[in-house]
């Protein structure tokens, strides 16, 4: 039996992962930066590198992403690359994002090359925004006052389902063909949206009022320093919003489809989906 090692397993993402690896029968080793509460758990600080060791014992493949929070995913990911060189891992997924490749120096890309570098198997995944951002990072704005307060103008983004991205990584681990080895694919979802177009779907399917308001980067990022987010990622963030507005997010690209064989979940059935998201917490009396 395959015994893949998922970091983040209990993310977004990493949760939809792990659910189609074991789908597919393989045995997996899941890391939490908290206390494990499960036998498959494993215990790791990626800023320390406390619990690699344990965490690559026995592994077979193993899916890499850096958590959100930290502009310098270089130094997340590189010693991740290191301990799959060592453990002589057959294959290695890891998630960037949809732009790495722009920039040469930038984290992302230098996480990519090492390893491009490594000698491993390996398949990198950039996906486009994600479509639970909406009811994440997003939906304390649309709550409160019904509003999606970005600074990206008219602009479009071909946003993408968390789950489409899960069933595209599971896929690439579990697969040897040439096609899945040793590339980059660019994940987005099947149709290219304003922020204007993603109000009028959540209003429909939700029956709340939204609507979008093109606000200035410095409020938006006020927002997310009161949000908790550190100065370095907020200013990460509207760096990567600021590359949407100017239309680097719009593009539309086959890969998901070619390599889960179904079309990538629209933003319509995301909404229906998740609709109970957006409505408040009852309040009790």
């Amino acid at each position: 039996m395959t015994k893949t090692l998922i970091i983040g397993a209990n993310g977004v993402v990493g949760s939809e992962v792990a659910k189609n690896l074991a789908s597919y029968g393989h045995e997996l080793r899941k890391t939490t930066h908290r206390e494990p509460t499960a036998a498959e758990e494993v215990q790791v600080n990626l800023k320390t590198g406390e619990g690699l060791e344990a965490a690559f014992e026995g592994i077979d493949r193993a899916f890499f992403m850096a958590p959100s929070g930290d502009p310098e995913q270089d130094k997340l990911l590189k010693p991740l690359i290191e301990a799959a060189q060592k453990h002589q891992l057959k294959k290695v997924v890891m998630m960037t994002a949809m732009g790495a490749d722009a920039v040469e120096s930038s984290p992302m890309r230098q996480a990519e090359i090492a390893l491009e570098n490594s000698g491993i198997a390996y398949a990198i995944v950039r996906p486009n925004w994600f479509m639970q951002n909406f009811h994440t990072f997003w939906l304390g704005g649309i709550l409160a006052r019904g509003v999606i307060a970005l600074p990206t103008g008219d602009a479009k983004g071909s946003f993408i389902d968390a789950r489409d991205i899960g069933a595209v990584i599971a896929t690439l681990l579990n697969s040897d063909a040439p096609e899945h080895q040793n590339k980059a694919f660019n994940l987005t979802g099947p149709e290219s949206l304003n922020h204007d177009e993603v109000a009028a779907i959540l209003t429909e399917v939700t029956g709340r009022q939204i609507r979008y308001e093109d606000t200035a980067p410095e409020t938006v990022k006020q927002g997310l320093v009161q949000a908790g987010l550190s100065e370095g990622y907020s200013d990460f963030l509207l760096m990567i919003l600021d590359a949407f507005k100017q239309g680097y997010s719009a593009a539309i690209t086959p890969d998901v489809e070619a390599i889960i064989g179904r079309e990538p979940i629209t933003f319509a059935q995301y909404a229906r989906d998740y609709r109970t998201q957006y409505q408040p917490e009852p309040v009790s009396v």
